[in-house]
């Protein structure tokens, strides 16, 4: 449901990285909603599913591995804090087992930083291709795109340039992105709840659906607003993959940083920021829907 806005705000996000360049209505255009209709107008309404297949494949393996390594490492950090007690009594349980404040915000937003470093490792090559899919321009019955085979083709030429190190492209500074995001999205929201839960007043009270998407929206926005510009950098990396060394623009991270600043200025790491917002309702929907399938399946 979210494809259409995703490849606007790709597109947005990464337009002075396109090769070779997008027509001149799309370049011209500044708000999302003009180059949605350039989009629409030159390439078919299709066009705005370009790189959904990989994008299926994401949200479904990064829902599943998130809620699933989320929760392993909450668990496996129970022990951890357990035998840390003594030393650091500020992370002893408390009586109604909810534990300090300390150690729920150390399990929640710990636990949430490994688990979006444990997802982008096993699916970032799909991330990848799903970014270079994306800002695949041109009209495919014309003969315009780069990879009108899709997948396919994504995988062909980045395997035959740079072997399988080219679908690891930007993974560092991914890794740091990602897991920044996680850190906020999920620890976030799962803090919350359990704030809630642990004060006197509501002693193991559950929030309402209403209250919970409220935090997820929030938690949601804002992992999607700190984490953008490192989000930025590593899409950016990512569409130096099979290009030579003459035709590529950023040579690392560090000078990728440095040159977005120095000819785009802050205005530059968070271009497609308004579009990636509203992607958030969707991420939020998600944290509201875990807990439900969780509270039908388990009865907590």
């Amino acid at each position: 449901a979210v494809a259409p806005i995703d490849r606007v705000k790709l597109i947005i996000q990464l337009r002075p990285t396109i090769q070779p360049p997008p027509s001149a209505s799309v370049a011209q255009h500044r708000t999302a909603w003009q180059i949605f209709r350039a989009i629409v107008r030159e390439e078919g309404a299709l066009s705005l599913f370009r790189g959904n297949g990989p994008t299926v494949l994401i949200e479904a393996g990064s829902s599943a591995l998130n809620f699933l390594s989320f929760d392993w490492y909450k668990s496996a950090s129970h022990s951890i804090l357990t035998s840390m007690e003594h030393q650091h009594p500020s992370l002893r349980e408390n009586n109604n087992g909810t534990g300090s404040r300390k150690r729920r915000m150390l399990r929640s937003f710990v636990s949430g930083g490994l688990a979006g470093a444990t997802t982008i490792t096993l699916l970032y090559p799909l991330a990848f291709m799903r970014t270079r899919l994306a800002v695949d321009m041109g009209n495919t019955q014309k003969g315009e795109r780069k990879f009108a085979n899709g997948m396919s083709d994504v995988m062909k030429q980045i395997w035959r340039s740079n072997g399988w190190r080219g679908f690891y492209k930007g993974y560092g500074i991914a890794l740091i992105s990602v897991s920044m995001h996680r850190f906020v999205y999920l620890g976030g929201y799962d803090f919350i709840k359990s704030e809630y839960a642990a004060t006197a007043e509501r002693a193991n009270a559950k929030m309402q659906m209403a209250e919970r998407f409220a935090a997820a929206q929030f938690v949601s926005m804002a992992a999607s607003t700190l984490h953008y510009p490192l989000d930025c950098v590593r899409r950016r990396l990512m569409m130096e993959a099979g290009r030579t060394e003459g035709e590529r623009r950023y040579r690392n991270t560090i000078h990728c940083f440095r040159k977005v600043w120095i000819e785009e200025g802050s205005r530059g790491f968070f271009l497609g920021l308004g579009p990636n917002l509203v992607r958030c309702i969707g991420s939020a929907l998600v944290l509201v829907s875990y807990d439900e399938f969780k509270r039908i399946l388990t009865g907590e």
